[in-house]
């Protein structure tokens, strides 16, 4: 299985997560980094604590792209919100982007029916827009879901928000199925998972696990020793 490890960006502190990162990037295959926003609708309590601290002390954007200079070690994928994007200003967004060589872009916010521009802007920089397809995604809407989808599908786990336990676990299975009759572009699972056997019984029919608020919570506990273990525990 693949692990796709979700980190706030500068949590707990810059000069911490710059260590986090390349820590992270020796057991992950793929980073997901969440720029903290003051209203993340998808986020749970864990993780908005986590955007909380880091935006009080005065967090800006550029800050991610000159943490990620030269350390594309694995594939990176950038999770934010609608609103940073556009006051950042979505065309020179996309360019910081493709210069620190990001390959996914997350944005839970952006409905597919409002997604085309941020789509296409996304492709023409090197970048995949993601995806989502939740439990109670119509089988119609997943058709076209899936007949645009690149990168990766995110699969939610869950109807609720991060960090919550999984319920449903053929109800998850019924689901990836479906996703999987109209295409083959790799299927990430996110939402409530915290360990490696939360993850034993997709694991024939998803491709990634994306694991979040568990990893913030480590890093809230500033034990990196612990997070190392955690890495190796998932991923043996």
């Amino acid at each position: 299985m693949k692990f796709f490890p979700y980190l706030m960006s500068h949590y707990p502190t810059p000069e911490y997560f710059a260590e986090v990162l390349d820590l992270t990037a020796q057991y992950a295959d793929t980073i997901e980094i969440g720029i903290p926003f003051s209203d993340p609708v998808a986020d749970g309590p864990v993780i908005q604590r986590a955007a909380a601290e880091v935006l009080a002390r005065g967090f800006r954007i550029e800050s991610v792209f000159r943490a990620l200079q030269g350390r594309a070690r694995v594939p990176v994928a950038i999770m934010t919100y609608a609103n940073p994007v556009l006051a950042y200003g979505r065309g020179e967004f996309l360019r910081a982007c493709r210069e620190c060589e990001v390959k996914f872009l997350i944005v839970p916010d952006v409905p597919m029916e409002e997604s085309a521009e941020w789509r296409d802007e996304a492709r023409q920089a090197g970048v995949s827009w993601i995806s989502f397809v939740s439990l109670l995604t119509r089988a119609d809407r997943v058709k076209r879901i899936a007949s645009t989808a690149e990168g990766f599908i995110y699969l939610l786990s869950l109807t609720g928000i991060t960090g919550a336990s999984i319920h449903g676990v053929e109800a998850i299975r019924q689901k990836a199925m479906e996703i999987r009759q109209h295409t083959n572009v790799p299927i990430a699972l996110g939402f409530g998972i915290k360990s490696a056997k939360d993850a034993e019984p997709f694991l024939n029919g998803i491709d990634a696990f994306i694991v979040g608020s568990k990893i913030i919570e480590l890093l809230g506990a500033g034990d990196l020793k612990e997070l190392e273990n955690f890495y190796k525990e998932f991923t043996k």
